[in-house]
């Protein structure tokens, strides 16, 4: 099983967003930090890297083409998760290919987002 002391950082524009998934994760027994934007999440990640990042697509300033690859080439351990409220299978197959572990759709459906933070954490432990 997972260690619930990770730390998973939670990058999504959205406060109400970012609220949510850090009760619920929190909730979990998960160490959890919040960040606004992709510079935000990349002091984060240097000041203390995550074992998860909940990383949402759509983010004014560095895109997902740009902060994905940058996180998985700086911090190769950690396990990144995408986050969208667009449906795109195109997206999602290329969040895959740059090294995302799953692609999760808005709204939440808590359970899903757990049971997905679950399984990336323990591949990571795995691998």
């Amino acid at each position: 099983m997972t260690g619930k002391q990770d730390r998973i950082l939670i990058v999504d524009d959205e406060e109400v967003i970012r609220r949510l998934l850090y009760q619920s994760l929190s909730s979990e027994g998960y160490q959890c930090q919040e960040a606004g934007s992709a510079d935000q999440a990349l002091d984060e990640l240097r000041n203390k890297p995550a074992e998860l990042v909940l990383l949402d697509i759509k983010m004014p300033g560095k895109s997902r083409t740009e902060l994905l690859p940058e996180i998985k080439a700086n911090y190769p351990d950690t396990a990144v998760i995408m986050a969208t409220a667009i449906t795109d299978t195109s997206t999602a197959i290329r969040c895959m290919k740059e090294g995302a572990y799953d692609y999760l759709t808005k709204p939440f459906n808590l359970d899903e987002v757990t049971l997905s933070v679950d399984r990336a954490l323990e591949k990571r432990r795995l691998e």
